[in-house]
């Protein structure tokens, strides 16, 4: 089967999405770099791919019982990542709604639900406002009130900050006290019609990234709510928001993915080009070494986001752990490769115009993905909570149908069910607990590699990550910083591991075009994820530069997509003879 088969088998309507995207260095594509540069420098919103795919790209992660067009998550993730590939801006353009919208499809009633739907089909934005400016992460703090009213209704009180594409929503979730302490002190609402325009909005607030998609604040003054607009019951505001932004946080990743990969291509290219001393950059080993490191850094955050996105289906309740370890991992990561790049293109980077001014552009929306959804702070601490809840030295335990299903593509997959969400671990995480067999068979397959060496190390240091954690939990420290930099730690070495199941389980498949059961590229994924849990920069070693560095040549040479579904992509790649 060729890549272009493979992938209209395994992601259908990404490949239709890329072929209407077209070539983005082509200067009459509305969809390509030119377009892009000159909007950002005008920081309009993207109303091309807003008015041409919001319709299409906003359905694609409702569920079909809802009236959606979710067909894996994993294909979700990969449109996404499409048009990230051309503006970081144009994902939020067309999905931004996926925040306010998801607690609605968790939650809410059929009728809410229905014009939900309904209004995501015509194009229309439905927003989310739960952030106050003078608390932050601390949601617990917030204090925008909705009290008891007339008739059975409420009014609602105070002020939100930066509602994401607040000032162009068509409705809008609203998280808001309804009591006076803890989890369940309140209550979202989806305001709609009258609701909605008795909500005054403030001057959009630019960001560095992203440009054009403008938050604000939003202050409601005694705005009458009828009880119907309350979503899932009193009490419940907290719950819902945080189990949705699991599914956003695996969604965000593509973001990081996509401009990545333009960040990538773009230096590649580069290195392909232009000569220094008497040779094509490209022929130099520290520039080879650069651009297989960051090839390795992308190509483990395309493992973890695709395994953690088809999680989604069938171990919803892990997402609590997961989504975290996927959203740190990601935009760790690809900010290394944009710095990586830098370094090849040099002062070229920093430029706005020109052959090379959508790195800079994806650089900075690059960055913006990094403290939208959840905080990097709070996103640890809570990754730190669950992994000090694992025994300390845990029975090793079997591989359930489900994990396997997760991380072999191509596996049918159930239905999403959102409402399967948990904000804690029943049981242990499969991949933790299910690592030392899994490493046991994978370093007897790849015995006499050095990817055998490397998944020993993971092993080895997975399990004292988690018995440190014990230790640092039992000195009992509120707010000990040592307790983030192992979860940080953990972050990796669950990543690492996720690379190697997703490795054994797709062993007959020819991932990143790689012949079959090829560990070229996990070794050096395996390489730079745990120079990371080492607080290492990383650098390949001769071995893993040779392999990986061939490995995205190849890749890029044949026109397709950095990911283990090697899509063929609408970027004309030029021989040398034509640069």
């Amino acid at each position: 089967m060729t890549a272009l088969d493979e992938a209209a088998q395994t992601y259908p309507a990404a490949v239709e999405l890329e072929r209407l995207l077209g070539d983005p260095r082509n200067p009459t594509n509305p969809f390509g770099f030119d377009s892009v540069v000159a909007r950002d420098s005008e920081a309009k919103f993207p109303e091309a791919f807003a008015s041409e795919f919001a319709q299409h790209l906003g359905l694609s992660f409702v569920p079909s019982d809802d009236g959606g067009q979710l067909s894996t998550m994993d294909e979700t993730l990969t449109l996404a990542r499409l048009v990230s590939r051309r503006d970081g801006a144009a994902m939020p353009a067309t999905m931004f709604s996926v925040t306010g919208a998801g607690c609605v499809l968790l939650a809410g009633n059929a009728q809410q639900r229905k014009e939900v739907v309904r209004l995501l089909a015509a194009g229309g934005v439905i927003g989310f406002a739960m952030a106050e400016s003078a608390h932050g992460s601390d949601l617990l703090a917030n204090e925008c009130r909705l009290d008891t009213g007339d008739a059975g209704g409420f009014r609602l009180n105070g002020r939100k900050w930066l509602a994401g594409i607040g000032d162009r929503c068509d409705a809008l979730v609203v998280v808001a006290r309804t009591g006076e302490r803890g989890p369940a002190a309140f209550t979202a609402v989806l305001l709609t019609g009258e609701q909605l325009a008795a909500v005054r909005r403030d001057q959009p607030k630019r960001t560095s990234g992203m440009r054009g998609i403008d938050s604000v604040g939003v202050s409601f003054d005694d705005v009458e709510v009828p009880a119907g607009c309350v979503i899932g019951g009193i009490g419940r505001g907290v719950e819902i928001a945080l189990k949705v932004m699991q599914f956003v946080r695996v969604l965000s990743t593509a973001a990081n993915l996509g401009c990545a990969d333009t960040g990538l291509r773009l230096a590649m290219d580069f290195a392909g080009e232009h000569r220094f001393g008497g040779r094509l950059l490209a022929e130099h080993a520290q520039p080879r070494r650069a651009l297989a490191t960051a090839a390795a850094l992308l190509l483990a955050c395309d493992a973890v986001a695709l395994s953690a996105s088809r999680a989604m289906h069938v171990l919803p309740a892990t997402q609590c752990l997961w989504s975290g370890i996927a959203k740190r991992v990601a935009t760790d990561l690809s900010a290394e490769v944009f710095a990586l790049c830098s370094d090849v293109l040099g002062a070229r980077s920093l430029l706005h115009d020109g052959p090379f001014a959508a790195f800079d552009i994806a650089r900075r929306d690059n960055v913006v993905v990094r403290h939208i959804d959840t905080a990097p702070d709070a996103n640890l601490w809570s990754i730190a909570t669950l992994v000090a809840q694992f025994p300390a030295s845990a029975p090793e335990a079997a591989i359930p149908d489900e994990v396997a299903a997760t991380f072999r593509l191509g596996d049918p997959l159930g239905p999403v069910r959102l409402d399967r969400l948990d904000l804690a671990l029943r049981g242990m995480d499969p991949v933790t607990a299910g690592f030392p067999g899994m490493a046991a068979a994978a370093v007897a397959e790849l015995a006499g590699h050095p990817a055998a060496a490397r998944v020993k190390q993971v092993n080895a240091r997975l399990s004292s990550v988690i018995r440190a954690m014990h230790r640092v939990r039992a000195r009992g420290a509120p707010g000990d910083p040592q307790r983030l930099d192992l979860a940080a730690r953990f972050c990796w070495l669950h990543a690492a591991a996720s690379c190697v199941f997703f490795w054994w389980f797709n062993r007959q498949r020819c991932l990143y075009s790689r012949p079959a059961g090829s560990p070229g590229w996990l070794s050096a994924a395996l390489s730079v994820l745990l120079d990371r849990a080492s607080d290492r920069t990383p650098r390949l070693d001769a071995h893993d530069t040779t392999e990986m560095y061939a490995l995205v040549e190849n890749l890029h040479t044949a026109n397709k997509l950095f990911s283990a579904v090697p899509l063929v992509l609408g970027w004309e790649v030029r021989s040398n003879c034509e640069r």
